[in-house]
């Protein structure tokens, strides 16, 4: 019987020991320690929270605002830990650094504590790599990162604002495959609004400097017709009541046959509206200017007899002279930069094309131009392709334009020798002089796909930043645009 006790107690002893190891091993967890909820206020967490899984991605994060952690079952009694700051309340709001993890720690003691981690970046989100850093100029890079994939087709994309080193200090996973024109715009009073434009939804997602949507938007009815999905190419924003909206229509049964088409063809035909107080105030469309049927490139001039829809414009963006105030539209498919007039709809030039108002002759000459701006010294700066090239080159181009005796000179340009982007592409002077490019897409070249994402050289051709994207097997990363602006985001 004593023998017995002895063996009791001992045993007992023993499982005691066990216990403790287990705890000091956090192997035992007290079920009260776990949380039952976590909700980030700039996204959604997953997979979905259960108290069970320990590591979470989240569709939207960022370092330029504060961010709001809301713990539901927030007890006072329990000692919780967000990144090693104790948690005071039901919610806390944390500021992270680039890169920086949110991690949450729980328990009524310390040494049964359960963490939580929610991962700063997504493992799907293409990987981003500085390749050249030598000062570049201030300001933060808006991109949107998609895989363009003969083989797969992905059904996300995402919008992303990095710094010079290259890391997204904003984020957002978007539920589109093709989610493009990232950009953002200044309307005063130390407000700031950002948009994209998802073409699957018709419509241009406007956020504020929360990066919280406030907005979405598309044509108005207008000249006997209803509302129009936005194009999502690009769009002007100048204020919450005022902004450019474009739209690519279909006009049908047109008969081409004066241009050696059937005499039943579809037109995929250019649209813009500018509203303000949900009034429309001008309204352009390319069905009013027959001449430019004339104007598309021989490469598509074909289709008119053998498609059924033809995209002889191909509109891809859209910006308001800073010395006249009158629109500047670049067609791809014509190969030419229109001047409209903000009143009368007139076009006041074209340059480039086959009706060039500018006669450009050799190295003046462009091909599939995209991202047309016009600068305060009255310089034009483009993206040019180089499609139809021989040999194909991209660059960037900009050309003194006298608007008077309509003449042009090239007075910069910049490529890399070899390069081709026969698709998307951007460029902006930026304030210090420098250019700043954006060099879109090759679907068909991994020569090319293998290059530089994003190039930012002085005036001189030298690169200060070259940043490149990481491509999926069998899958390229491309952003439409890539634009640098200086955002102060502690105002």
């Amino acid at each position: 019987m004593e023998l017995a006790k002895k063996i009791t107690v001992f045993t007992l002893s023993i499982c005691w020991v066990l216990f403790l190891f287990s705890c000091s091993n956090n192997e035992y967890v007290d079920p009260d320690n776990k949380l039952t909820a976590i909700k980030i206020a700039t996204g959604e967490i997953y997979p979905a929270f259960n108290p069970e899984i320990k590591d979470y991605y989240i569709t939207s994060i960022n370092t330029l605002n504060p961010i709001e952690i809301t713990l539901d079952d927030f007890d006072p009694t329990k000692n919780i830990y967000i990144n090693n700051v104790k948690v005071l309340s039901k919610i806390t709001t944390v500021k992270l650094q680039p890169g920086e993890n949110i991690i949450i720690k729980s328990g009524y003691h310390t040494d049964t504590t359960v963490t939580y981690t929610i991962h700063y970046l997504p493992a799907d989100m293409p990987k981003i790599n500085v390749i050249t850093k030598n000062n570049p100029s201030e300001g933060y890079i808006l991109i949107n990162l998609f895989d363009l994939s003969p083989v797969i087709t992905y059904d996300y994309s995402y919008i992303a604002i990095l710094n010079n080193d290259g890391y997204p200090v904003y984020y957002k996973r978007l539920p589109y495959p093709g989610v493009i024109n990232f950009k953002y715009f200044d309307i005063g009073n130390n407000q700031k609004r950002f948009s994209y434009n998802v073409n699957d939804i018709g419509k241009i997602v406007v956020m504020n400097e929360k990066f919280e949507e406030i907005k979405q938007l598309d044509l108005l009815p207008n000249n006997n017709h209803g509302n129009y999905p936005t194009d999502n190419h690009d769009c002007l924003y100048l204020d919450d009541n005022h902004y450019i909206l474009p739209a690519y229509i279909t006009r049908e049964n047109v008969d081409m046959t004066a241009f050696g088409g059937s005499n039943s063809v579809n037109l995929g035909e250019f649209v813009f509206q500018e509203i303000q107080n949900n009034q429309v105030l001008f309204e352009w469309n390319t069905a009013d200017h027959t001449e430019l049927l004339s104007a598309t490139d021989p490469i598509y001039y074909a289709q008119y007899a053998t498609s059924p829809k033809v995209d002889y414009f191909h509109f891809n963006s859209i910006n308001i002279d800073p010395n006249d105030n009158n629109f500047i539209i670049s067609a791809r498919h014509t190969n030419q930069v229109y001047k409209v007039n903000r009143n009368t709809g007139a076009i006041m030039w074209r340059f480039g094309g086959s009706s060039d108002d500018f006669n450009l002759t050799e190295n003046e000459i462009i091909s599939h131009p995209h991202h047309a701006t016009m600068l305060p010294n009255g310089h034009l700066l483009l993206f040019d392709n180089g499609v139809t090239k021989n040999p194909k080159q991209t660059r960037i181009a900009e050309f003194a334009l006298d608007e008077v005796n309509l003449t042009a000179d090239l007075v910069y340009e910049y490529k890399d020798i070899g390069r081709y982007s026969d698709i998307m592409g951007s460029v902006q002077k930026m304030p210090n002089g420098n250019y700043f490019i954006g060099w879109g897409g090759n679907i068909t070249s991994q020569i090319n796909a293998s290059k530089s994402d994003i190039t930012e050289v002085d005036a001189n051709g030298n690169i200060v930043l070259d940043i490149s994207f990481s491509n999926n097997p069998n899958s390229f990363t491309y952003s439409y645009r890539a634009l640098k602006y200086n955002i102060n985001f502690n105002e």
